[in-house]
């Protein structure tokens, strides 16, 4: 049985009903453009942008990692990653190498440096991610991750 899509309406652009503050995509642009300028003062202060931001957590947390798997995660070009990589290899914070499986795959890894500067910026925001969570549980955060997760894997099958 197909689910009744009447009430959501309201959420769709082409819809009559619609409302753009109802609308959960603007919501995630706010809060994700209000995130990035607010996460570039910490940045800065740790010699890095929100690319690189990016690449340096996603190997802090995961390892080595191929590039296109970096872009993966970072939801971004290869190309872009590929670029940012290099310029990170330049800046000592990551070292670049080429897959023993397959010689057409750089993979990437961060150094020491870049771990360094991954820490200075998390402790540059840390009063901002309190701040960001600190009208929230737990399961509050746990459960917004959940329905935006939601969204990515719908948007993955559109």
């Amino acid at each position: 049985m197909k689910k009744s899509t009447a009430k959501l309406n309201k959420f769709k652009p082409a819809s009559s009903n619609f409302e753009f503050q109802q609308y959960p995509f603007y919501w995630l642009m706010r809060v994700g453009s209000a995130y990035s300028l607010r996460m570039e003062k910490s940045l800065k202060k740790g010699g890095i942008n929100i690319t690189a931001w990016r690449i340096l957590m996603i190997l802090r947390e995961m390892g080595k990692l191929s590039v296109s798997d970096i872009a993966t995660h970072a939801v971004a070009k290869t190309p872009t990653i590929t670029r940012a990589t290099y310029k990170l290899q330049t800046e000592g914070l990551v070292v670049i190498s080429t897959s023993k499986d397959d010689g057409r795959v750089s993979i990437v890894e961060i150094t020491e440096n870049g771990k360094q500067a991954i820490e200075k910026v998390i402790t540059n925001s840390e009063k901002l991610f309190d701040n960001i969570y600190s009208d929230f549980t737990a399961e509050q955060i746990e459960q917004f991750n959940t329905t935006l997760q939601k969204l990515f894997d719908n948007l993955e099958e559109a």
